[in-house]
């Protein structure tokens, strides 16, 4: 059943909605970074003014949930990408992922990090389509459903194979031809990750998925092949 959203904040999409202009942008982030990964981008060029920008959003928040006429311009604008969660209790995702970004660009190597963003980019709306079409005919736990998750982690596996196999030249963590970890095993693998960060976020303190998504990610992708040494480099 939707949520009807108050008048004052109706370019907020109600609950239950497909929330479009909110895929729209996910999806379109995991783009933007292969885009900059294949332009040879450096993490030093990216997380520095996402941090300042991640400042600025903040601050926007603090002021919105202090101020009511602010909050109003501010979901003027910002209302299609919001939920209605988000309008007066709780902050907007924006934040959470500006933050897993910068955290993951900061502390992992470039690959990781691109991957573990392109991993929220496409697997978190994914999940959320495959689970708002099937979700209902499978198992369900803490908001999320099997069918959700299988969405992610198909998403994920393909994400991970086309990473590390024909844009392998951009990698810095992983070499198929000197790893003992197969590709296709690799995929699997990022399949699961991609899946398990996803579904993760609502069974443990009801984190935001994303923030969980890209940062246990990169930890995750980070332990075999840069922690155990098995990318082959």
């Amino acid at each position: 059943m939707s949520q009807v959203v108050d008048k004052k904040f109706s370019h907020v999409p109600n609950k239950g909605g497909w929330e479009i202009p909110r895929k729209t942008f996910h999806y379109s982030i995991g783009f933007l970074v292969l885009y900059l990964i294949m332009s040879g981008i450096r993490s030093i060029d990216v997380y520095p003014p996402l941090t300042v920008f991640l400042c600025i959003v903040g601050t926007a928040e603090l002021l919105r949930f202090n101020f009511e006429w602010f909050n109003q311009i501010y979901c003027f604008f910002l209302g299609p990408l919001m939920r209605p969660t988000e309008i007066h209790t709780r902050i907007n995702g924006v934040v959470y992922y500006l933050l897993g970004c910068v955290i993951v660009l900061y502390w992992f190597p470039l690959d990781l990090a691109a991957i573990s963003i392109i991993y929220l980019s496409w697997t978190d709306p994914t999940a959320s389509i495959c689970g708002k079409l099937w979700g209902k005919y499978t198992f369900q736990y803490g908001g999320k459903s099997l069918a959700g998750s299988l969405g992610a982690a198909i998403t994920g596996g393909l994400v991970t194979w086309l990473y590390f196999g024909p844009l392998a030249r951009y990698s810095l963590s992983y070499h198929h031809a000197t790893s003992p970890v197969p590709l296709a095993a690799l995929s699997i693998y990022g399949g699961l990750v991609a899946a398990f960060s996803e579904g993760v976020s609502n069974v443990f303190y009801n984190l935001d998925d994303n923030l969980t998504i890209p940062v246990i990610s990169a930890i995750l992708l980070w332990i075999p092949l840069v922690g155990l040494g098995l990318g082959g480099q």
